[in-house]
């Protein structure tokens, strides 16, 4: 779902004080959303962006901007890969490039290269040491909500980002972005310092329900990542928190780290837990899965 947030993104940052919205097929730019986690293989979406003028169009076109006959070239300074398109039922629009022939590792860095229509775009990324919680658990907030909170231990000695993600079993398909789930160590303290992490961001619901509820269990995964995608994440949390959906007219414009179009592509150092809602016993886990939403 966050593909096609980001297409809308695109629209209401481009349409900012506008009275009389409407979608157009005019001209557009190459959007990519990608990552790739430590030991874990590449995933990239490609869609195209959506103009706006007078010429209206259905939010249900905005699908026929998903671009499944993209090129996607990985490197990694070693070797060169070209992505394969498919079907992935963890997307919506479910349709994902990806390869098993290049994955993550820490340290490395990543170049991305999407071809379009005419349209060029690249990035690169580093992938960030991992991080190691000391705890996680569940913790009540008032009666019959909850969040999860997690001890984190930040080294003074260098900079760090981080950003939690949120998957509850058996409600969401894919991993989410926690709400105010970013962080920035400058705000932590000396030892362990307590972070508050709150449901996935999402635009299928029409209210924001930050909390969890009893008898969820959560898939949590803390990323460290480079200060390029910081910064996207940082704009794009800011737009969801002023209007709590993206349909909210601002001035600012989210930065991205990709040349020649629009969107991200980040390398994360990833670990993965499992939280049962509210017992607070928490178990680290591989986690299959490379997706966010």
């Amino acid at each position: 779902m966050r593909n096609i947030l980001h297409i809308l993104l695109v629209v209401f940052l481009a349409c900012s004080g506008c009275t009389d919205l409407r979608l157009s097929e005019t001209r557009s730019s190459l959007v990519l959303e990608g990552w790739i986690e430590d030991g874990k293989f590449p995933v990239v979406l490609l869609s195209t962006s959506v103009p706006v003028s007078t010429d209206s169009q259905n939010l249900e076109s905005l699908q026929d901007h998903i671009v499944r006959w993209g090129k996607v070239t990985i490197s990694d300074g070693e070797k060169e890969v070209i992505l394969t398109g498919g079907p992935d039922s963890r997307f919506i629009p479910p349709y994902s490039y990806t390869t098993t022939r290049i994955r993550g590792q820490a340290g490395k860095t990543y170049t991305v290269k999407a071809e379009y229509d005419g349209h060029v775009i690249t990035s690169s990324t580093v992938i960030p040491d991992r991080k190691e919680l000391e705890y996680i658990r569940g913790e009540e907030v008032m009666p019959g909500k909850y969040r999860i909170v997690a001890g984190l231990k930040d080294d003074p000695s260098r900079k760090d980002y981080y950003k939690f993600f949120v998957r509850r079993v058996g409600k969401d398909s894919t991993y989410m972005s926690s709400f105010l789930g970013l962080v920035n160590d400058e705000v932590l303290g000396d030892g362990v310092s307590e972070i508050a992490v709150y449901n996935g961001m999402s635009v299928r619901e029409n209210e924001l329900n930050q909390y969890f509820e009893a008898d969820d269990i959560v898939d949590v995964r803390l990323s460290t990542l480079d200060e390029a995608s910081w910064k996207y994440w940082s704009d794009f949390e800011d737009i969801f928190s002023l209007s709590r959906n993206p349909f909210f007219p601002v001035t600012s414009r989210i930065r991205s780290n990709v040349t020649g179009g629009l969107g991200y592509w980040s390398g994360y150092g990833a670990r993965y837990y499992k939280v049962s809602i509210p017992d607070s016993l928490a178990v680290e886990h591989a986690g299959m899965e490379a997706s966010l939403r």
